[in-house]
């Protein structure tokens, strides 16, 4: 049986009305599987995933009601639609008994075959649908996946990265320097060569201006530097900290800052050395995976909407069919009644006409 038909389940106990069904569908490219019985039925959908299932209710054993019963019990079964076929389903108690037992539509015998191959139609074109939403998402489900498991590589990296930097204080984008203490009061600073690579500023120009340091950092990051030195001061302990600088060319540049005391014998600070590592390219790419995070996330909301909308969108549809199918076996029914009051009516009025011909 071709994979790429659509899957169709058969129940009935009587083997001809089956080669009936089978016989009224053939032609319409379908995966027919037939069911002599309830159990079979159960066992067969188990294994399959039907587009729909027609389901005769007067069975031997376990009939129709029962078997959907235990249909709409079972997970992977319980959306399955189920067409019940009967000629005991004439009445309204016996519809709305269908309906509760969970099915979609029925149809009434002798079987109309332009109507049943209607009704296949529209409930092949839902499950058509569902396979192709079900296919996004499991597409989208596996996108995120993917995603997620390049950006915990990238952030790796970047730790990585990182760590190198730490350990190559003698790079191009690191550069030592010392500040010599009297007291609390800073008396000098001695900028390494690095400085030019990594703030814009000679080691000269440093020297000529012993406030230029503090104008370089970031103004909101002042504070946070300033805190670092005071700390130090009091604690004399290492420290490492992160902020911002303007270079000289005017862009603004992410350094980490490691500050190590340099202590007297009589226990005061006399200076400090720090090594400034220029870490501008880690924090953009931190910022580019926030970025990336959010607008995956934001994907995600707007596919699960979509996805949402489409299936309330297919059970309006449904309900819509469902409703208009059932007002025209009322109206059907209506119909049947009125030609059985004219018929009667018929007989009432021909009566006397025979009484007159005798006499």
């Amino acid at each position: 049986m071709e994979t790429d038909k659509i899957p169709i389940l058969l129940v009935d106990d009587r083997p001809e009305n089956l080669i009936a069904l089978e016989a009224l569908l053939d032609d319409m490219g379908l995966a027919l599987f037939t069911a002599q019985s309830g159990n079979e039925a159960l066992s067969l959908s188990l294994k399959h995933d039907f587009a729909i299932v027609l389901l005769d209710v007067r069975m031997p054993g376990m009939d129709g009601f029962e078997t959907a019963e235990l249909m709409r019990a079972n997970p992977k079964t319980s959306r399955v639609p189920i067409i019940f076929i009967s000629a005991a389903l004439k009445d309204t108690e016996h519809q709305f008994k269908g309906y509760e037992t969970g099915a979609f539509d029925y149809l009434l015998k002798p079987i109309e075959p332009t109507i049943l191959r209607s009704k296949i139609r529209v409930f092949c074109d839902l499950y058509q649908q569902r396979m192709m939403l079900e296919m996004t998402e499991l597409q989208l489900e596996t996108a995120i996946r993917e995603r997620t498991a390049e950006l915990h590589a990238a952030l790796e990296t970047l730790r990585e990265s990182e760590q190198r930097f730490r350990d190559l204080l003698a790079s191009v984008t690191s550069y030592m320097y010392t500040v010599v203490m009297d007291g609390e009061k800073t008396v000098a600073t001695e900028h390494g060569p690095g400085c030019l690579a990594v703030t814009g500023f000679s080691a000269e120009e440093y020297a000529a201006d012993p406030d230029l340091w503090y104008r370089m950092i970031y103004p909101e990051d002042r504070q946070t530097v300033v805190d670092a030195a005071q700390h130090l001061q009091k604690d004399k302990t290492t420290d490492t900290f992160e902020h911002r600088i303007q270079h000289k060319d005017g862009s603004i540049r992410w350094v980490q800052t490691t500050l190590v005391p340099c202590v007297g014998p009589d226990g005061e600070l006399q200076s400090y050395d720090g090594v400034i590592t220029d870490i501008t390219e880690r924090k953009q790419a931190e910022e580019k995976i926030i970025r990336l995070n959010e607008e995956l996330e934001q994907r995600v909301r707007e596919r699960t909407m979509e996805l949402e909308l489409r299936n309330h969108e297919l059970e309006q549809l449904n309900k819509a069919f469902v409703g208009r199918e059932l007002r025209m076996v009322q109206l059907k029914e209506r119909l049947s009644e009125l030609e059985a009051d004219k018929a009667a009516h018929s007989e009432t009025v021909a009566e006397p006409d025979k009484c007159r011909s005798r006499l």
